[in-house]
């Protein structure tokens, strides 16, 4: 018997007369226009927490220069703000069921309007770094809680709608970031990818202040403070800085081979396994074990770790392959990228349509991995010839593959757990995602850069200067793409032909290994089975009461699954 089972009817019976008593309705307390509003201030949150991860990409060799930034330096600058975003996750998502959504958002906005502000005032690397991580912190409670504030105020079948804009939203942050940054970074100032901020995500925060209307426990703030899991917190957030910097280090500031890389790796590990353990003693759990109590939910957070790892890769690669390949501009690769973000987004929305209206999810689940799988499969064909057809139909398959799973799995995990653990599921569904992608990207710029080792030979039989060659084939490809032409700039005809076809290869074999990621994953979704999304909502209680509750209620099943294992 499933302990997150237990007592489930008496649980929702109790909830629905709560709701009745507190006059709690779905969504509670909202005219349509204040709705509007909400979802609005909402959808901001979200895209500016999406755009600060890419807007600054082309301003970065502005910014490494100003302020004096060594390579190291200039890699900081991006990593600060995605680490901080990784690895906070689940504590924004615990604290949020200690002390209600609403005051948890509105910290995590202002701590995101600080960062900003910080970074735009910057004068020097250490505090831009700084400005950055505390930006990820606050991006980090925007992204998880605006997820978890959707489940709380809609019904099931409801949510398919929301999320679908929520996805759209993503999309477009990411396809034009890079553009308004290039933008403000060419006619006026880097600082502006920071002041940007400021004003939307102010509106946003005034918003989510006033009309914002879900549960809120008003829990007393010292026993808050008491019940969180600060050792379980400082574990996980440890455990996931140590392993992506390790891995980011690993080939580029360091050996793979260096003790550093490898000591940081492992420490991740062993950090990771110690906050595992440490779990099932803690009293409120940051990542509580029964949210992976079944097979299905073992299954859905698997095709989410395989479908994070598989749709970065062609945000993060594609670029690449345009400008390093096909001899596209920065601003060029960035427009070819539109049939992307463009599928994306109605992917998404139609998909979000279509589950409201239905309540059918799992065959969304399934095709759409199944056509992700099918298009990196086709990306493998990508070689040095422009083919305008495959560029924009591969994408397009891409997109609809990518778009209808970002939000659909969320749904599918928020049906499998109990409503009491929509947060701590959705906080954990988005560590993995963001873990995946991290993770993604390393390998596949080791594979990448394996290939290019191999290709070594005619590099320098084509007439490369050795040490280009040498920091070709370390991690250098990138660089070679951007700032102007990079490394490429005074090559031959016949030396950048022979390199083009050196990455191509390379990007090849790296789309062989995402095919069978995501292949891996599509194999998976077999293992999620269908629940029936209730159209009836049911609102999520909050607060230490409802923390000891499920405590207590996890302990119960525990104990009857032992009678029933002893009469066994």
């Amino acid at each position: 018997m499933d302990p997150n089972n237990t007592a489930k009817k008496e649980i929702n019976s109790s909830s629905a007369s709560n709701d009745l008593e507190d006059g709690n309705n779905s969504p509670p307390g909202l005219s349509k226009r204040k709705l509007v509003l909400v979802l609005i201030a909402l959808c901001l949150a979200v895209f500016l927490a999406a755009i600060d991860a890419v807007i600054i990409t082309p301003a970065m060799p502005t910014i490494a220069k100003d302020l004096n930034a060594s390579d190291a330096g200039f890699a900081w600058i991006g990593s600060a703000y995605l680490l901080a975003l990784s690895a906070t996750a689940p504590f924004w998502s615990k604290v949020s069921d200690i002390f209600g959504r609403k005051p948890i958002l509105i910290i995590a906005n202002i701590i995101f309007l600080i960062g900003s502000l910080v970074a735009a005032l910057s004068n020097s690397l250490p505090m831009l770094i700084a400005a950055r991580a505390v930006q990820g912190m606050g991006g980090g409670g925007l992204i998880t809680l605006v997820e978890i504030s959707v489940g709380d105020m809609f019904s099931q079948r409801e949510r398919g709608l929301f999320y679908g804009i929520y996805g759209a939203v993503w999309a477009v942050a990411t396809a034009i970031g890079p553009i308004i940054g290039g933008a403000f970074t060419e006619y006026a100032t880097w600082r502006w990818c920071f002041w940007f901020n400021l004003p939307f995500d102010g509106l946003s925060l005034i918003i989510t202040i006033l009309f914002l209307h879900i549960h809120n426990p008003k829990t007393p703030l010292l026993k808050g403070l008491q019940a969180i899991d600060w050792l379980g917190s400082s574990l996980i957030v440890g455990a996931t800085l140590i392993l992506l910097i390790g891995l980011e280090s690993g080939g580029t500031s360091a050996p793979w081979t260096s003790a550093l890389v490898i000591c940081l790796i492992i420490f991740g590990l062993i950090t990771y396994v110690l906050f595992a353990i440490w779990q099932r003693f803690a009293r409120y759990p940051i990542i509580p074990r029964r949210i992976f109590a079944t097979l299905p939910r073992i299954c859905t957070f698997a095709v989410v770790f395989s479908h994070g790892a598989g749709f970065i890769a062609p945000v993060f690669f594609l670029p690449l392959y345009f400008q390093s390949v096909l001899g596209a501009a920065p601003l060029q690769s960035g427009i070819w990228m539109l049939a992307l973000a463009v599928s994306f987004s109605l992917s998404g929305i139609i998909m979000g349509i279509f589950i409201q209206r239905t309540g059918h999810y799992i065959w969304i689940i399934r095709a759409s991995m199944g056509l992700f799988t099918l298009a990196l499969g086709l990306m493998i064909t990508f070689d040095e010839e422009r083919n305008w057809g495959k560029i924009i139909c591969f994408q397009v398959l891409l997109a609809a593959g990518i778009g209808a799973n970002m939000q659909t799995l969320v749904i599918a995990i928020q049906a499998l757990v109990d409503v009491e653990d929509i947060g701590v599921a959705t906080g954990t569904l988005n560590f993995i995602r963001n873990l995946a992608t991290g993770v993604s990207v390393v390998v596949g710029q080791v594979i990448l850069q394996g290939v290019l080792g191999g290709h070594g030979d005619e590099l320098r039989q084509a007439g490369i200067d050795e040490n280009v060659v040498d920091r070709l084939v370390n991690g250098g490809a990138i660089a070679a793409s951007t700032s102007g032409g990079g490394l490429m700039k005074d090559w031959t005809e016949a030396q950048g032909r022979v390199y083009r076809a050196s990455v191509a290869d390379g990007l090849s074999k790296m789309w062989i290994f995402y095919t069978a990621l995501v292949g891996m994953g599509f194999v998976l979704t077999f293992g999620i089975t269908k629940t029936e999304l209730r159209t009836e909502h049911e609102v999520t209680r909050t607060g230490l009461k409802a923390e000891e509750a499920k405590r207590m209620k996890y302990q119960a099943g525990l104990a009857e699954r032992a009678r029933e294992e002893e009469t066994n």
